[in-house]
C-alpha cells in the first residue's frame, strides 16, 4: 500500500472534520423524530427524571423545570417539522373529501401529492414547498403593482418559514432585537474605515449577541416556544439582520425603513397564510391550484402602468 503523501493529509482531514457534523446531525435526527407513544408517559418519564434530578442534587430545581417544559412543548404544532402520527392519519383520512385513485391529466398534482403522503413524504413539507410560489407571486405583486422594495426574493418568504417555526410572539421579539442591533452596528460601522465584508462581519457580532439576549428575556418571560427553536429559523432572523446593516451602509435612513418594513409586513402575511387551516387543506387537496401563479406572472410582467404607491406619492403634485 502507497503511503498517503503529506499534501493530501490536510484535505482530507479537513473534509472529515466536515462531514462529522452532518454524520452526527442525521443520527440526532434519526432519534429525535421517531414517533411518540403517548405524550402522557412522556410526562411521567420527565416528572420522573426531573424528580430524581433534585434528589440526586446533580442541577438545580430551575433547570429540572426546564428540561421538563422543554420535554412536554418540544415538537408543538410546527410546520416546519414532519407531522406526527395522529396527523399524518388525520391528513390521508382528509384525502376521502376528494379521493384520487386512478391517475389522469386532470388530477395527476392530486394524485401526485396523495400517493407521496401515503409513502411518507410528510404533508408539511409538501404544504410550504407548494405554498412558496403563491409567496413569491405576492412579493412580485407588491414590489411591481404596489411599488414597495423589499430585500430580495426569498428572504420574505423564508421570514414567513421562520416565524412558522418560533412563533410570532418570539419571532417579533427576536427581529425587534435584531432592529436595534443592525441600527447600532450601522451608526458604529459608517465610521469605520474598512472593507465591506469585514464590516458586515463584525455587524454578525453584534446581531448575534442581540439574538441572544432577546432569547434569554424571552425565558425569563417564560415564552415556552423557545424551549424547543432550533438554529435554522434562527439563522434566517440573522440573515435578515444582515441584510439591513447591508442596506443601511448604502441607503438612506427613510428608504431602509420602507425596505425592512415591507419585508418584514410580507412574513407576516405569509405566517398567517401559512398557519391557516383553510389554506393548508385547500392546496393539500387541490395543489393543482399552484399552476394559477403562472398565469398570474405573466399578468404582473405585462403591466406597465403607475404603481399604487407612486399614485399616492405624485397625487399632490397632479392635484397642483
Amino acid at each position: 500500500m502507497k503511503i498517503i503523501s503529506s499534501k493530501l493529509f490536510a484535505p482530507a482531514l479537513f473534509c472529515c472534520l466536515l462531514f462529522l457534523p452532518f454524520i452526527s446531525f442525521a443520527q440526532s435526527e434519526t432519534e429525535t423524530f421517531g414517533f411518540r407513544d403517548d405524550l402522557t408517559e412522556v410526562k411521567e418519564s420527565t416528572s420522573t427524571a426531573t424528580s430524581t434530578i433534585i434528589e440526586e442534587g446533580t442541577a438545580s430545581a430551575t433547570a429540572a423545570n426546564i428540561i421538563g417544559q422543554q420535554a412536554i412543548s418540544s415538537k408543538g404544532n410546527d410546520l416546519t417539522r414532519p407531522e406526527e402520527l395522529p396527523e399524518k392519519v388525520a391528513i390521508i383520512t382528509l384525502f376521502e373529501d376528494r379521493p384520487v385513485n386512478e391517475l389522469s391529466f386532470i388530477n395527476a398534482m392530486a394524485f401526485w401529492v396523495q400517493e407521496s403522503v401515503r409513502d411518507g413524504i410528510p404533508a408539511n413539507t409538501i404544504f410550504l414547498i407548494l405554498l412558496t410560489p403563491f409567496l413569491a407571486l405576492f412579493v412580485s405583486f407588491v414590489r411591481v403593482v404596489v411599488g414597495l422594495p423589499t430585500l430580495d426574493m426569498l428572504v420574505p418568504i423564508a421570514l414567513s418559514f421562520a416565524l412558522v417555526a418560533v412563533g410570532v410572539t418570539v419571532g417579533l421579539l427576536v427581529l425587534g432585537a435584531i432592529l436595534v442591533a443592525s441600527y447600532i452596528s450601522k451608526k458604529i460601522l459608517s465610521h469605520l474605515r474598512i472593507m465591506f465584508y469585514p464590516k458586515r462581519s463584525l455587524s454578525i457580532v453584534l446581531l448575534a449577541i442581540s439574538v441572544f439576549a432577546a432569547l434569554s428575556i424571552g425565558v425569563a418571560f417564560e415564552f415556552e416556544k423557545i424551549l424547543s427553536v432550533s438554529i435554522f429559523p434562527i439563522l434566517v432572523l440573522l440573515l435578515l439582520g444582515d441584510m439591513i446593516v447591508s442596506v443601511q451602509l448604502h441607503k438612506s435612513p427613510t428608504e431602509t425603513l420602507m425596505i425592512t418594513g415591507t419585508t418584514i409586513f410580507i412574513g407576516l402575511i405569509g405566517y398567517m397564510v401559512a398557519t391557516s387551516d383553510a389554506i393548508q387543506n385547500t392546496i393539500i387537496l387541490y395543489p393543482e391550484l399552484v399552476l394559477l401563479v403562472i398565469p398570474a406572472n405573466l399578468l404582473i410582467g405585462r403591466y406597465f402602468g403607475l404603481r399604487v404607491f407612486e399614485v399616492f406619492r405624485f397625487s399632490k403634485v397632479s392635484k397642483g
